[in-house]
């Protein structure tokens, strides 16, 4: 009976395997670099769950059988919730999540209650704006974790100092002089391997198109500056959704 079962157990498997291989299959097209890691399980009965990481994040729907895809919005009735974005800022959190904090610059409040994370680049004026916020906001309780990501078209200069930077023996020191210095104050020291580049990178994946660019603890983005009451009154509003 045991060994009944244990065939019958590989049989299930073996055909759901082969299920996936199929779907990867007739998404080769459309989606060369597709692996058979971007399909999971889904709460849509009949459909698998597709997750696709390059250029940005996206999650689509297929239908088990090949025939049917859903993109865009899937909203749940009962809940009254979008499983897809829900889904996706999900994936958002667990990619800003797996970055170390020893390749962030952190700003910690004294009685840390939220964290964000914020892709920056040190030439942005409302970057600027919002660093010169810094006090207000870890005297709310918000702990602010920058990331990288200088824009090029608009400040060319942007992502070789940031490297400058983040080479610092005192990072959080080296960024607070550049943004609040009319020199641009940059740290004397020698060029080392840093995550610049790769933090640029994920901000693409992200979807960020401009700083700053506010990430909450769920995922949930906040483009653009906001002043730091209104940075958690939103922090609020996405921990009630």
């Amino acid at each position: 009976m045991k060994k009944f079962l244990a065939i019958t157990i590989i049989f299930i498997t073996n055909i759901v395997f082969a299920d996936v291989g199929m779907i990867v299959n007739k998404l080769k097209p459309y989606f060369p670099e597709i692996k058979v890691e971007n399909i999971n399980t889904s709460v849509l009965d009949g459909y698998y769950e597709v997750v696709l990481t390059n250029p940005w994040i996206d999650v689509m729907y297929i239908s088990m059988d090949g025939k049917y895809v859903i993109q865009g919005a899937v909203t749940d009735l009962e809940l009254m919730t979008n499983i897809s974005t829900n889904r996706i800022n999900s994936i958002k959190r667990e990619i800003l999540e797996s970055i170390s904090d020893d390749d962030k610059i952190i700003f910690k409040a004294e009685n840390e209650q939220y964290v964000v994370h914020i892709f920056t680049d040190v030439d942005c004026p409302y970057c600027a704006k919002l660093h010169a916020d810094m006090q207000e906001l870890n005297a709310l309780g918000i702990t602010v974790k920058y990331l990288a990501s200088p824009l090029e078209q608009l400040h060319p200069n942007a992502q070789s100092a940031m490297e400058k930077i983040w080479c610092a023996e005192d990072r959080a020191l080296a960024i607070h002089n550049y943004k609040t210095s009319r020199g641009r104050d940059l740290p004397d020291n020698p060029e080392c391997v840093n995550p610049v580049a790769e933090q640029l990178a994920i901000s693409k994946q992200l979807g960020v198109n401009g700083t700053p660019s506010i990430f909450f603890e769920n995922g949930i983005n906040l483009p653009g500056y906001l002043p730091p009451n209104d940075v958690l009154n939103r922090i609020l509003e996405t921990i009630a959704q």
